[in-house]
């Protein structure tokens, strides 16, 4: 592996301490980004960022889809060649140039568009995550209720001839669904 030292423009960082600026207009300039108040802060964080929603409810359905075991050993070769040094120069560059997703680009400026790709994905990701969230509060009020809108097979919710209703006798087309097979 080749590792290139590059030197970012001054613009990008300031060295200065805040008490030596030659006037308050320049002082003024300098925006104070917040920092982590310890690492076991930023080592959590991070690990809430990396497990999401994607990882508990989406990543068995996958694996299992895609050969269970097998996938298992292809995603952790990856993983470990691609997503934990990519992930890893996402976070020393974030933090040498304490600039965001945006600011990042001014050291190539042509691809100021990845920095607002990832604002807007980061947006739509936000975005779809509280519907989930929502769907799953939503279910958990209903699960108090004395009798759940779902013990019964209805149309109004997209139940279909495959159904099935505890205690019920309509349950013929599961049994013989099955029986044929």
């Amino acid at each position: 592996m080749v590792f290139v030292d590059v030197k970012l423009p001054t613009s990008l960082i300031e060295t200065k301490p805040e008490k030596e600026w030659a006037s308050e207009s320049e002082a003024k300039e300098v925006v104070h980004r917040e920092t982590w108040g310890s690492k076991a802060e930023f080592l959590l964080s991070c690990i809430g960022l990396a497990v999401g929603i994607g990882n508990v409810w989406r990543f068995p359905y996958l694996a299992y889809q895609n050969g269970g075991g097998a996938f298992l050993v292809a995603y952790v070769v990856m993983l470990l060649l691609v997503g934990k040094p990519h992930f890893f120069a996402e976070l020393a560059i974030g933090q040498f140039t304490g600039l965001g997703s945006v600011g990042i680009w001014k050291c190539f400026p042509i691809a100021k568009g990845v920095g607002f790709a990832m604002v807007i994905v980061s947006a739509m990701i936000g975005t779809y995550y509280n519907v989930i969230m929502t769907y799953t509060l939503y279910y958990i009020g209903q699960s108090f209720r004395s009798e759940v809108p779902w013990n019964q097979c209805r149309t109004w919710w997209g139940a279909n001839e495959y159904c099935y209703e505890r205690g019920s006798n309509n349950n013929t087309s599961i049994l013989s669904t099955l029986i044929d097979t």
